[in-house]
């Protein structure tokens, strides 16, 4: 892939990575992040879209989150809410180093209920992103590659949906998740896939949104 624009869906883990815990806390919401800005030498915020769930306990889930030192609702429109939070570290903010490399990001958000990060990058060489890949190392944290194809691969997009999503539709359909009555839950599918019930609920919940958002709203 060295011809066109290079699309890179990448999730990062660790236990520490900014708003993990929040995230595992309230799984049936979608974190979002909208942008970062250095405020002065110390302190670093990020903004972040929040919706689809209870933003009250997302908010009490924030408040016991060891990686926000403050949180406050810059925008609140009923349906979701932009928060801007000072981190209380930047030894795992790996982002920034992809932007420095040439990297436009494209998107970033909450990878799985699990935990962890799925950010969309436009790569403009290979190199630059094993550079990434080195430098999310020597910070420990993990990088694995999900999806990788040319912008202009309308194949290589799927209709919107990453790998895991994609399984995870398959799966639920051929075991009857979607028949009335279901023939198989979503306990049913993590057993079968292998994940928590939590994580299969987020799959088909943003699998479900890209195959409306690619399709029926073109």
């Amino acid at each position: 892939m060295t011809d066109g624009r290079v699309i890179a869906e990448i999730r990062l883990s660790h236990p520490e990575l900014v708003l993990n815990r929040t995230i595992r806390a309230v799984p049936e919401m979608t974190t979002e992040l909208e942008y970062q800005a250095v405020a002065d030498p110390g302190a670093y915020y990020l903004f972040f879209k929040v919706y689809g769930g209870d933003f009250d306990a997302f908010d009490a889930a924030v408040a016991e989150d060891p990686t926000v030192a403050e949180s406050v609702v810059t925008v609140e429109a009923g349906e979701f809410r932009i928060y801007r939070m000072l981190l209380t570290s930047t030894d795992h903010l790996v982002l920034p180093e992809a932007a420095n490399l040439g990297m436009r990001i494209l998107q970033a958000r909450d990878a799985d209920p699990d935990g962890g990060w799925l950010a969309t990058l436009e790569v403009p060489e290979m190199a630059a992103l094993q550079r990434f890949r080195e430098h999310c190392a020597d910070r420990g944290v993990g990088f694995s590659v999900v999806r990788l194809y040319r912008a202009d691969d309308d194949a290589g997009a799927e209709f919107g949906l990453t790998p895991v999503q994609r399984e995870t539709l398959v799966a639920a359909y051929e075991h009857g998740y979607f028949e009335d009555p279901r023939d198989a839950s979503v306990d049913d599918l993590g057993d079968l896939l292998g994940v928590s019930p939590s994580a299969v609920s987020g799959r088909l919940r943003r699998g479900v949104r890209n195959l409306v958002e690619s399709t029926l709203l073109r």
